[in-house]
């Protein structure tokens, strides 16, 4: 992948104001601007009566919204873009406005504005992890907040694997890092006799157990509250599967969660790491290289994964590898691999 360099200082100035286009969105998914429109306050003066917002300043908002393709206007009526009805409109089958406003605005948007310190390698919140600081402490996200938007925006992604993936006669699963469970679900459904572990922070558990009981799988869902990297996992698993958990610690870290893997399968047992990676000569896709810089707020060890570091560092804990596959539009990769019998 090749990126054709940029020769303009216009496109320079493109980069510097692409974050105002970021908050245009996040202002309106936080006055729920597309679900009043597609209710029908498709006009100015109706959709500041139905906001509470002046005029002259929701006039800007929708403007900025006109320019990025979001909206439309004919003769005074604004008309949601196709993509906005799909996914940014309350009940719409792929809604994912929290996904959006709470992981992006609130957690990684508000998180990049200390990048420059990362850089220079100084942890965020030096008494504590980036998540805590963020997430889970005193005037964060909110952990429920955080895993309920988690949970709408692994959704698709965790049907898709769950389609692909053949778990053939096994019976249980381990979801390290599993947050909400989406992905744990996902497998459950698609594998009527597979039984399912969740070992994620205890900030996490109970919205874990509303979703597998909303789901009537209560019964085939347990829980291991603690760390990965420090917690014991349950032994004997036939599947270890770790979503997004590789690009959230640091690369001394990696050969730990690997080895711990390898540890916790039965011989010939299945691990899956599954997360955003760039190609094997760092030159994209943008989107996954972007995710990944990202996570060097919550640890300057974080490394910049490709399909070719991840398979060696499971060859490295022992394991034969299957192969690396595209899941999400080439951002996100699924590698899998087996224990040796």
């Amino acid at each position: 992948m090749t990126v054709k360099p940029l020769e303009d200082v216009r496109q320079i100035s493109a980069l510097t104001y692409g974050f105002i286009a970021s908050k245009a969105l996040f202002a309106a998914l936080d006055l729920d601007l597309f679900t009043t429109i597609a209710q029908g306050a498709d006009s100015l003066p109706q959709l500041a009566r139905a906001t509470n917002v002046t005029p002259n300043r929701l006039r800007t908002l929708l403007t900025a919204l006109k320019t990025v393709g979001l909206l439309s206007e004919t003769d005074g009526r604004f008309t949601n873009a196709p993509a906005a009805n799909a996914y940014l409109v309350a009940g719409a089958a792929g809604d994912f406005r929290d996904y959006i406003r709470v992981v992006n605005g609130g957690f990684l948007y508000e998180g990049l504005r200390h990048l420059e310190k990362a850089m220079r390698g100084d942890r965020i919140f030096p008494d504590k992890g980036f998540y805590d600081g963020i997430v889970y402490s005193e005037g964060g996200v909110g952990g429920p907040a955080f895993s309920r938007a988690q949970h709408a925006g692994s959704l698709g992604p965790a049907h898709l694997m769950a389609r692909r993936v053949d778990v053939g006669n096994a019976r249980t699963l381990l979801d390290v890092g599993g947050g909400s469970g989406a992905y744990t679900l996902a497998f459950l459904k698609a594998n009527p006799a597979l039984k399912a572990t969740i070992l994620d922070f205890p900030e996490t558990t109970e919205t874990a157990r509303r979703y597998a009981a909303d789901a009537g799988m209560s019964d085939r869902v347990s829980h291991v509250q603690g760390n990965a990297l420090t917690t014991p996992w349950p032994a004997g698993q036939d599947i270890v599967l770790m979503s997004y958990v590789w690009s959230a610690v640091g690369g001394n870290d990696i050969p730990i969660l690997a080895q711990r893997a390898y540890e916790a399968l039965k011989p010939g047992g299945l691990v899956l790491i599954h997360d955003f990676m760039v190609d094997d000569g760092h030159d994209g896709p943008a989107f996954a290289a972007w995710y990944l810089l990202a996570a060097v707020l919550d640890n300057p060890q974080a490394e910049s994964l490709t399909p070719g570091y991840v398979e060696g560092c499971l060859r490295e804990a022992g394991f034969t590898i299957d192969g690396t596959e595209p899941m999400l539009a080439e951002i996100t990769w699924l590698t899998s691999a087996r224990r040796s019998s």
